[in-house]
C-alpha cells in the first residue's frame, strides 16, 4: 500500500498583503522518502504572483531559500494550477507577492 502525504504552504487567503508562508517538511525531510512533491495552487479571482521556495537545510530556521516553481496572474485567474518537481528538498514555503485580489491556497503532496 502506498501512502501520500499533504501539505499546506499556504492555506485559503484572501488578497490584502505580501506573504511569506512557514517552512513545510518537503519529500526528503526524513532522508530517502523520495524527490517527487507535487505543488498545487487552487486560485480564486487571484491576481499576484506566487513562488515556492526549497532548502536543502537541516534547520529551516537557518535556510538557505531557492526557487523552485512559480506562478502569476495579471488578470483575475480562478484555476487549479499543479506541477510535479524532482529534488531532494527537506523544507518547502510559498511566497505571494504583488497580491491585489482573489483567493489562494498552495499545497505539496508526496
Amino acid at each position: 500500500m502506498t501512502f501520500y502525504t499533504t501539505v499546506t504552504l499556504i492555506p485559503t487567503t484572501a488578497s490584502g498583503s505580501d506573504i511569506i508562508g512557514n517552512a513545510v517538511p518537503a519529500a526528503n525531510y526524513y532522508g530517502g522518502q523520495g524527490a517527487l512533491q507535487t505543488l498545487t495552487y487552487t486560485l480564486a479571482g487571484f491576481i499576484g504572483n506566487v513562488t515556492v521556495q526549497a532548502s536543502l537545510s537541516d534547520s529551516a530556521t537557518q535556510a538557505s531559500w531557492f526557487d523552485i516553481d512559480s506562478t502569476s496572474a495579471n488578470v483575475s485567474t480562478s484555476s487549479t494550477v499543479s506541477n510535479s518537481l524532482l529534488g531532494n528538498f527537506t523544507w518547502l514555503r510559498a511566497v505571494v507577492t504583488n497580491f491585489s485580489s482573489g483567493n489562494i491556497t498552495v499545497t505539496a503532496a508526496y
